[in-house]
């Protein structure tokens, strides 16, 4: 064996040592004579002091499921807003988020050096992700986290490795700039980069409380050939929800045979499936988008019009939404390729959910209960693009109803006369009492009894006949009447009070009616006036609440999963459903069909 040979396999048995070393102990790193010796202990960016100097912050990483690069990043702009620059701009919440994920890097203590050669950075987890070599996989590539200040200017730079075996909160770290690699003690958890962590959760800023109605229009466009599309519709329902009883009514529900809309009857063996509507509902107030994409600015401004581009149509058409313009007019139906969904709520507004194309595919975290914090694993979601509108529901606003207000006095007579004889209660007939029969006792009083051979006169000479000792008739007692006679004598009295007439109202001169006329019209208008204003200023917040939602909502594209797009989603076999056991109701005798297409220029059957 040579002496080369003897000096490789002495390297390599090195090597072998170091690695073991570093995975079964954090006691063997390096302490030796080194500049990076000096930063044991110390902050590792010393100029980061404060994290509300952050005005950015960068990620970039290899993603193992998807197999390529991510990067994530988060900024301020001019404005002092924060966005996503690396999603189109997209406004961010994120002052929280960031506030913790800063706070990590502020006074960042370097606590032992694991190994200063550049050979090692593979094995530790800190090469510095590259997109060049995206291609030669993440095997060993870190997680590059970057913050800047307001001026652009780095506070902290640093490529994070793989986890100490021996400690989970301890990390090996490497500045980009440098080889040496550092053990630090650091929770990645605020370093997401998972984009709905960092905006608006509420998307749509509803309760499902608020929801009143549900509008489902079950559709799809096919395509027929020659660069058209064809309508091809299921069902359409509308339905009402019962804040009372908590239960859903169809309003409307129609099933389509080719051209012809049949309505569909629910039997009484089926019902409204109510879990269905409510997990919708349950939905709609946490719906969660998985990415966005910025609409071209001509997208957002003309769909605030009514007259839509030709660029505007095509740029729709891309994403799966199509405009079908009405004969003679410059106003449009927008249709999705996969369906729309209404959903009223109590104040009015009105959102209108449009389900376009697939918008690629993504990775989703699955949850179980034996799942542990960060460790879910994965499925293939399938995406697709949203488009939010909202409207004014004119239907929730009814014209007030009004009280006439009378021009003549002798229209005002004919109203109080109406409005007293709509008050007038019925008075209800009862019989006339009536004499006692021979099978009804008389009320009276019984005779007494007195002992054979005695008198019923008084026989005392003192005592004058007739009177009664005081000691037997107290003076001023009244005989006591039987009951039945006291109950019939009171009815009777009370029947002839009530049947009494009312002394009638003195007449009003010609000048006091006058004078009434006026105070009655000035009295009706006011009450007018007040139910009128009362329904324009309900009409005015909900048209406010409408403009504020547009103006969110104009500019993008929404992507949402698979896994969100079935629940907004409906089938007519499982919206009936056999009634007590939710199961699916027979199918309809109506086959979905096809309607004559609208022309769509440019697409092709490809």
């Amino acid at each position: 064996m040579t002496e080369s040979s003897k000096t490789g396999i002495i390297a390599a048995i090195a090597a072998v040592s170091t690695i073991l070393a570093w995975s079964t102990t954090t006691r063997n790193y390096s302490t030796g004579p080194s500049t990076a010796t000096a930063r044991i202990n110390q902050p590792l960016f010393e100029k980061f002091a404060d994290p509300l100097t952050a005005a950015s912050l960068k990620i970039m990483k290899y993603d193992s499921d998807a197999e390529q690069y991510e990067e994530f990043e988060v900024a301020k702009d001019r404005n002092g807003v924060w966005t996503i620059p690396s999603h189109e701009n997209y406004p961010a919440d994120a002052n929280k988020q960031m506030s913790e994920a800063a706070n990590l890097f502020v006074g960042l203590k370097a606590l032992n050096i694991a190994s200063e050669k550049r050979e090692e950075h593979k094995m530790f987890g800190v090469l510095e992700p590259d997109k060049k070599k995206e291609a030669e996989g993440g095997d060993g590539v870190g997680e590059l986290v970057q913050f800047r200040d307001e001026k652009g200017d780095i506070l902290a730079d640093l490529i994070i490795g793989k986890v100490d075996a021996t400690d989970t909160k301890k990390r090996f770290v490497r500045i980009p700039a440098e080889d040496v690699i550092y053990v630090v003690e650091l929770n990645t958890n605020p370093l997401s980069t998972d984009f709905k962590q960092w905006i608006e959760s509420d998307l749509l800023k509803l309760s499902s409380n608020d929801i009143e109605g549900i509008g489902i229009r079950n559709y799809s466009l096919v395509k027929t050939g020659q660069g058209t599309l064809g309508l091809s519709q299921n069902y359409d329902a509308d339905l009402s929800f019962n804040v009372r009883d908590g239960k859903w009514q169809p309003t409307n529900l129609v099933v389509y045979d080719g051209r012809v809309a049949k309505p569909r009857e629910i039997e009484p063996t089926e019902e409204v499936n109510a879990t269905k509507l409510n997990d919708m509902k349950g939905a709609l107030d946490n719906l969660r988008i998985v990415n966005v994409a910025k609409k071209p600015a001509g997208v957002a401004a003309d769909l605030r019009g009514e007259k839509l581009q030709e660029a505007t149509l095509q740029a729709l058409q891309r994403r799966g939404f199509f405009a079908s313009q009405t004969s003679g007019t410059d106003s449009y139906e927008l249709y999705a390729m996969n369906g729309d969904l209404q959903v009223t709520l109590k104040d009015g507004v009105q959102y209108l959910l449009r389900f376009g194309n697939g918008a690629g595919a993504s990775f989703e975290p699955v949850e179980t209960e034996e799942t542990k914090e960060g460790e879910a694993p994965k499925e293939v979601s399938i995406n697709r693009f949203l488009l939010v509108t909202t409207r004014l529901d004119e239907s929730k606003f009814p014209p007030p109803d009004l009280e006439r207000v009378p021009e003549t006095v002798e229209e005002l007579k004919a109203m109080e006369a109406a409005k007293k004889a709509a008050l007038q209660p019925a008075v209800p007939v009862e019989p006339m009492p009536t004499e006692p029969t021979a099978a009804e006792p008389a009320a009276t009083e019984p005779a007494a009894t007195e002992p054979a051979g005695t008198e019923s006169a008084n026989t005392d000479p003192a005592q004058p006949a007739g009177d009664t000792p005081a000691e037997e008739k107290p003076a001023g007692d009244e005989p006591t009447k039987d009951p039945v006679a006291q109950s019939r004598e009171a009815k009777g009295s009370a029947r002839l009070v009530s049947f009494q007439d009312p002394a009638p109202p003195a007449e009003l001169s010609e000048d006091e009616w006058k004078e009434r006329l006026e105070a009655e019209r000035e009295r009706i208008t006011k009450e007018n006036q007040r139910k009128i204003d009362q329904r324009n200023d309900r009409m005015a917040v909900a048209k406010k609440r409408v403009a504020e939602l547009n103006a969110r909502f104009a500019d993008w594209y929404y992507i949402v999963s698979d896994s969100e797009f079935k629940r907004l989603k409906i089938e007519l076999a499982d919206l009936i459903t056999k009634k007590g056991v939710g199961l699916p109701a027979p199918p309809s005798s109506g086959l979905p069909g096809s309607v004559p297409g609208f022309n769509i220029p440019g697409l092709s059957d490809q």
